[in-house]
């Protein structure tokens, strides 16, 4: 008897899956017998039918019904309790329906068709009616190699996976052992973390670009891996090992999440907000096959599919969490009564598209978009009939014509500041708004009971009117407000607030207005269809009772503003409205502090000085902040640059139970995880920081040129650029005298705010130069006569307006105060071109904190303090040391950074570490002179701290 290979086994078993699977799509008997009768009567004699356009299109694409149709007749004639099972007519019409398919081959306008859905019908087709007891010839091969179609190699996340799904089909098909490796490699090859289109480093996932899209295409990525996965189910081309521990880090803690109960976040779902039924999916069936592939995970499988299945409430075993996507710039906050979405986009990040047809209004649905759910339906199926320029939680022009942009996802955002700060519970997030003629500093400030809306500097040139929206959601029930002191019933209709409505309650959610504002509510009736947002989509017109409540800004604001409360679930007549606190909302800064829950949430937009009572933060960059437990000895500190510049973040802290100015220097993650949100402590162990600063005596900026070469700039603001063209060319001059620094200083830093940079700024490098003749008067001073340059002091790269520039000058400085006591600076451009130049206050600028300073600062670390928590932490080792040009870590503990500081404690270098393996990683002492140095790992809840010494 010939042996049966373990490879064929396998082959057979998964087919046998795959045709199981096949056949549970057509449950109903009754519904498939029913649709092959009404089918097969219209068949053709030659295998076509009558109502299927089988010419090329360029616009429209109906022949893949045809295969469908196949592929129903296939299902029948397997099916056992089928009246078409093994039936010779129905098998004579799949001959006969095939051949004419194989023979025409139609083909699409669209590469979807040609590559994916039809070689997958086919592979389909085949399977179903490989253990049949008739043959189909010769025509088995020629389908096989239509199928050989499309290039996984060349596709990107689930498209890579829809091409190589047939792929191993036909090698199942073909028992061929290399195709099926490749196929099945393809396959599960997107279950890696990546930058490019797939599971992102955050969780979320992307696809045609750096766009949204847990939904839509995430949708498809994980019917299709589960699908898989659970075919190829202990087998040797099984899903196991770190693959299948992404993809079901990406399925619990990213997909899954973005929904409450069966319903989605519309801003996740790409241009699938557009097809009718889209806002809700049925993924229970995946998730009972991954609770075979992911047994460690089985409760909180049954606990999703609880909720999804509606036998248990939305919130069921929901855990409170708050999540900041920052590869995506979406912040996900969820408590067991609500979801509160936000979806941003940035200059990193493309806005959520149009093609194919589809979404063809969706212009304003990246901008700021809120989704707040209680039940879940809140959106279902309304698309059709919404005011596409009143998405919930958008500043934008009213326009009644929506533009249609470019199709695909090439559609960035506008600025780079658009992110947040979670710590896993609570979250801010923010965006600076500049678009259509528009700009607006907006934020979200999420606790437990609330969702804080503020909007700052709202200012517009575009010609309609701006409106923020608070919520354009289906109308459903009672309506209440409180207008002036009344509490009163709304009837449908439309209705002006001026400054007088306190409140009003929809649906379970409460909005407060703590300042009032020019409101406009809307409760009617709204009508529209689906073709109208998809060309797809039916032509039958919708009619939805819709609640729209807005703030209008009027034409042309300037420096308008905003402020709204978000209450789930909260009964509006016993709310506790001061428990949170709006104590700045400017185009500067926003602040929000919860006296309940003693926590302070911060955005920064330019560096600046936040102070309150007893509270007083400085930051030297614009950042996203959450203070915990101030007042206490030991401070929270969550910490963000949602502008992902990398960048370390200096925080100054006077906080009540804290004793003297601290100092934290936040290392900003960098790479994938730049964005991405650090934790720290600050507390008795954190740098004090005592500070002078010592003004310039003198500043002047020189400009060539045979017309400006001999003229004196030394009033006015200083100008820098380098240019091609030696007349356009500014440098700066600044003098100080530095016998007038501290005693005991050890840290001196020329700061300069940026009041003016053009657009390449931040590719221009910012030379610092000393320069020993200290002749030079500011009045005098022209670019024939400057002095010239000594040695080179620091450099940095540019900053973007509303910064300060900081240079380290120590060692000159100090040298200087041991000599002639005069320090003479000169800053120049390292890059010519014409969007290169930046402007900077000078020593008589209107804002004394803005002007060029020395400062002067007695950093200190209590080491003793750092050194208390070495060897404390077993299972952690460090060598070589002494070290030349690496320190290497191997440890049994996740690390997320690590520190090199001097003897003093000062910080010298942050390496970001958590990006690395977490069993090994190393340290560069590039850059470090050699001696003792102190080297610091930190990590949540711990600290490390050991000696080293660099030969």
């Amino acid at each position: 008897m010939a042996q049966i290979s373990r490879a064929q086994t396998e082959y057979t078993t998964i087919m046998d899956r795959i045709r199981a699977e096949l056949l549970s799509q057509a449950s109903n008997t009754t519904t498939l017998d029913n649709n092959v009768t009404s089918t097969l009567a219209t068949l053709q004699a030659n295998g076509s039918w009558p109502d299927v356009s089988y010419a090329y299109s360029a616009t429209t694409y109906t022949a893949d019904v045809h295969i469908n149709r196949v592929k129903t007749f296939a299902q029948a004639y397997t099916k056992p309790g089928s009246t078409y099972y093994q039936s010779s007519t129905l098998f004579n019409a799949i001959v006969s329906s095939l051949t004419y398919w194989n023979t025409t081959d139609p083909q699409s306008w669209n590469w979807y068709h040609n590559q994916i859905s039809n070689p997958q019908r086919i592979g389909e087709i085949l399977i179903l009616l490989e253990t049949a007891p008739a043959s189909l010839g010769t025509l088995r091969a020629a389908l096989l190699t239509q199928m050989n179609r499309g290039n996984p190699s060349a596709q990107t996340g689930a498209n890579k996976l829809d091409v190589a799904t047939h792929f191993m089909y036909r090698a199942c098909l073909t028992a061929n052992d290399s195709l099926m490796q490749y196929g099945v490699d393809q396959i599960f090859y997107p279950l890696m973390l990546t930058t490019a289109e797939g599971i992102q480093h955050d969780y979320s996932y992307q696809q045609h670009g750096p766009q949204l899209y847990i939904f839509g295409y995430g949708s498809v990525f994980v019917e299709g891996e589960t699908k898989i996965a659970y075919y190829l189910r202990g087998t040797s081309y099984a899903l196991s090992g770190s693959r299948l521990s992404i993809f079901s880090n990406f399925v619990r803690n990213g997909f899954l999440k973005a929904m409450r109960g069966k319903y989605i976040d519309y801003g996740t779902n790409g241009r699938s907000i557009s097809r009718e039924n889209n806002l809700a999916v049925g993924v229970t069936a995946h998730l009972e096959k991954l609770k075979v592939l992911d047994t460690a995970n089985v409760v909180e499988y049954n606990q999703n599919i609880a909720r999804l299945n509606g036998t248990q409430a939305p919130g069921y075993q929901l855990p409170d969490l708050h999540t900041h996507f920052w590869r995506s710039d979406y912040s996900l906050h969820h408590r067991t009564g609500y979801l509160f979405g936000v979806h941003l986009t940035s200059t990193r990040t493309a806005k959520q598209e149009n093609g194919n047809g589809e979404n063809l209004k969706g212009y304003y649905l990246s901008d700021g978009s809120t989704h707040i759910a209680m039940n879940g339906n809140e959106y279902y199926n309304i698309p059709p009939v919404w005011d596409w320029s009143r998405i919930p939680g958008t500043t934008v022009p009213y326009i009644t014509t929506i533009p249609l942009r470019t199709s695909w996802g090439v559609n960035f955002g506008t600025t780079a500041f658009a992110g947040g700060a979670s710590d896993s519970l609570y979250g801010v997030s923010a965006l600076q708004f500049s678009d259509y003629n528009t700009q607006a500093r907006k934020a979200w400030f999420f606790f437990d009971k609330e969702v804080v809306c503020l909007g700052a500097g709202i200012t517009s040139t575009a010609t309609q009117p701006i409106n923020t929206t608070v919520n354009q959601c289906l109308l459903n029930g009672t309506v209440s407000a409180k207008i002036g002191g009344a509490v009163s019933t709304v009837a449908n209709g439309s209705y002006t607030y001026n400054n007088n409505l306190k409140w009003i309650t929809h649906n379970g959610v409460g909005y407060y207005f703590p300042n009032g504002g020019q409101l406009q509510l809307t409760m009617q009736s709204q009508s529209g269809t689906w073709r109208s947002i998809n060309n797809g989509g039916s032509t039958t017109v919708q009619n939805m009772n819709v609640f729209t409540l807005w703030f209008n800004h009027g034409t042309t604001p300037s420096n308008g503003n905003y402020a709204y409360y978000v209450l789930p679930g909260q009964d509006m007549n016993t709310y506790d409205t001061t428990a949170v606190r709006v104590y700045q909302n400017t185009s500067a800064m926003q602040v929000v502090y919860h006296a309940g829950l003693n926590i302070w949430e911060m955005v920064f937009y330019q560096a600046g000085t936040f102070h309150q009572d007893s509270v007083t933060v400085t930051v030297d960059r614009p950042c996203a902040l959450i203070l915990k437990q101030v007042g206490s000895a030991n401070v929270k500190v969550t910490v963000a640059d949602p502008a992902q510049s990398s960048l370390p973040v200096n925080i100054y802290f006077n906080l009540p139970g804290i004793t003297q100015t601290r100092l934290l220097t936040a290392a900003m993650p960098s790479g994938a995880y730049a964005g991405s949100t650090v934790s720290y402590n600050v507390n008795a162990s954190t740098p004090i920081y005592s500070v002078a600063s010592v003004p310039a005596v003198a500043d002047a900026y020189v400009r060539g040129g045979s017309a400006y070469a001999g003229v004196n700039y030394g009033t006015g603001s200083l100008v820098l650029k380098q240019d091609a063209s030696i007349s356009y060319t500014r440098e700066i001059f600044l003098k100080f005298n530095v016998n007038a620094l501290p005693a005991a200083t050890n840290q001196v830093k020329l700061r300069m705010y940026v009041n003016y940079a053009n657009t390449s700024i931040a590719t221009v490098p910012w030379i610092l130069q000393y320069v020993s003749n200290d002749s030079w008067t500011e009045s005098g001073i022209t670019y024939n006569n400057m002095p010239a340059v000594s040695s080179a002091v620091d450099t940095i790269m540019g900053r973007a307006a509303g910064n300060y520039a900081e240079w380290d000058v120590t060692n000159i400085a100090l040298a200087q105060q041991a000599g002639d006591g005069v320090l003479s600076l000169k800053l120049v451009s390292g890059l010519a071109g014409a969007t290169t130049d930046a402007i900077f206050p000078s020593r008589d600028g209107a804002d004394s904190t803005q002007r060029p300073v020395l400062l002067c600062s007695t950093e200190t670390t209590a080491m003793s303090a750092l050194a208390l928590s070495e060897d404390k932490i077993s299972g952690t080792s460090i060598y070589p040391n002494p070290a030349e040009k690496f320190i290497r870590v191997n440890s049994d503990k996740q690390w997320l950074q690590a520190e090199i500081r001097d003897a003093n404690g000062k910080l010298l270098k942050v390496v970001n570490v958590a990006k690395q393996s977490s069993a090994q990683f190393e340290i560069p002492l590039d850059n470090v002179q050699p001696g003792m140095y102190i080297l610091v790992l930190r990590g949540k809840g711990k600290q490390l701290v050991k000696k080293i010494v660099k030969m």
